[in-house]
C-alpha cells in the first residue's frame, strides 16, 4: 500500500528523533508532506488527466498548463512555506521565485515536466519536483483507476525499465517486499509516485544484470536500507527491504540515510534521482 502523507509525516518524525544527524532534514520533508497533502486535497475533483493521446507513457499527454489556474493559486504558499522552513539556499530560492511572475513559475513546470529540469541541475529543480508531485499522483490515479492505494503494477510494463511506466521519469527509490519463498523488487517513481516491478538482479539506470557488476553498500545502523550500484555505469540507488522493517515509508528511510549517500559518493558512484533535500 502507498504511504499516506500522514504516514510520510509520522515516519519522518520518528526518525528525526532516532538520527539527530538528519532531524533538520527530516522536520522540513514533515513540514512539506503536510503541504503537499493539503495541495492534494484542494486538487482532488479539479485535475484530469487527459486520455486518448499516443504517447508511449501516457501522463505526459496531461500537462501542468491545462491546470494552470489551480497551480498559480497555491504556488505562492508553497514559497512561502520553503522560505519560512527550508534549507538557507532553498529559502533564498523561493524568495526570489516569489518575486517572479507567473510565467516563470509555469515555464518551470513545463520544463521539469517534460524532462528537461533534472534533479542534478541544483536547486532550482526541486520546486517543480516537490510542488507537482501531489498533482501527478492524483493524475496517475486516475489513469490506473485505483485511487493511488495499490501496490506494485503487475503487468503490462517491462520489468527491465528503469523509466516508470505512466510518466517517463526516473525512478527515487527501489523497494523490496516478502513474495514467495523470496523477495519481489519494485521501483518508486520520484514523479508521480506510481511503483512498478523491477527485476531483482539489474542495474536501474544501464539494465546491467551480471551479479558481479552490482556493488550493494550497507550499514549496521540500517539493516533495512542499502545502496544498489553499479560498476559499469556506477550509478546507484537506494533500496529498502520492508521485509526487514515494515514500518519503514521508503521516500522517508531515503532522506534519513545520508551517510549511505556519503559513502556511495566517495566510492566514485552517482545517484539515478536526487531526492528532495538534494541527496
Amino acid at each position: 500500500m502507498k504511504p499516506g502523507w500522514d504516514e510520510r509525516v509520522r515516519r519522518a518524525e520518528a526518525l528525526g528523533q532516532r538520527y539527530p544527524f538528519a532531524a533538520e532534514v527530516l522536520r522540513f520533508y514533515a513540514r512539506l508532506a503536510g503541504f503537499q497533502k493539503r495541495l492534494e486535497e484542494a486538487l482532488r475533483g479539479l485535475v484530469q488527466p487527459s486520455r486518448g493521446t499516443h504517447h508511449p507513457y501516457p501522463l505526459q499527454g496531461s500537462s501542468p498548463s491545462e491546470h494552470r489556474s489551480v497551480l498559480i493559486r497555491h504556488f505562492p504558499s508553497f514559497l512561502e512555506m520553503v522560505q519560512e522552513v527550508g534549507p538557507r539556499e532553498l529559502a533564498a530560492a523561493a524568495e526570489a521565485l516569489r518575486a517572479d511572475p507567473p510565467d516563470r513559475w509555469e515555464a518551470l513546470w513545463e520544463a521539469y515536466w517534460r524532462g528537461e529540469l533534472h534533479s542534478h541541475e541544483g536547486t532550482v529543480a526541486f520546486f517543480p519536483k516537490a510542488y507537482l508531485q501531489p498533482y501527478a499522483a492524483l493524475l496517475a490515479a486516475a489513469l490506473r483507476g485505483d485511487g493511488g492505494q495499490e501496490g506494485p503494477l503487475a503487468g503490462g510494463h517491462a520489468e527491465t525499465s528503469g523509466l516508470c511506466p505512466l510518466c517517463g521519469a526516473l525512478p527515487q527509490v527501489s523497494v523490496l517486499r516478502e513474495e514467495g519463498h523470496g523477495a519481489a523488487r519494485s521501483l518508486v517513481c520520484s514523479r508521480c509516485e506510481t511503483e512498478w516491478r523491477y527485476q531483482r538482479v539489474r542495474c536501474v539506470s544501464c539494465g546491467q544484470a551480471q551479479f558481479d557488476r552490482l556493488v550493494y553498500l550497507s550499514a549496521e545502523d540500517w539493516p533495512h536500507v542499502r545502496v544498489s550500484a553499479c560498476q559499469d555505469c556506477r550509478a546507484y540507488v537506494k533500496e529498502v527491504d520492508l521485509s526487514k522493517d515494515g514500518l519503514a515509508v521508503p521516500v522517508v528511510d531515503d532522506l534519513a540515510t545520508i551517510p549511505l549517500d556519503l559513502v556511495a559518493v566517495e566510492e566514485g558512484y552517482r545517484k539515478v534521482e536526487l531526492n528532495l533535500i538534494g541527496l
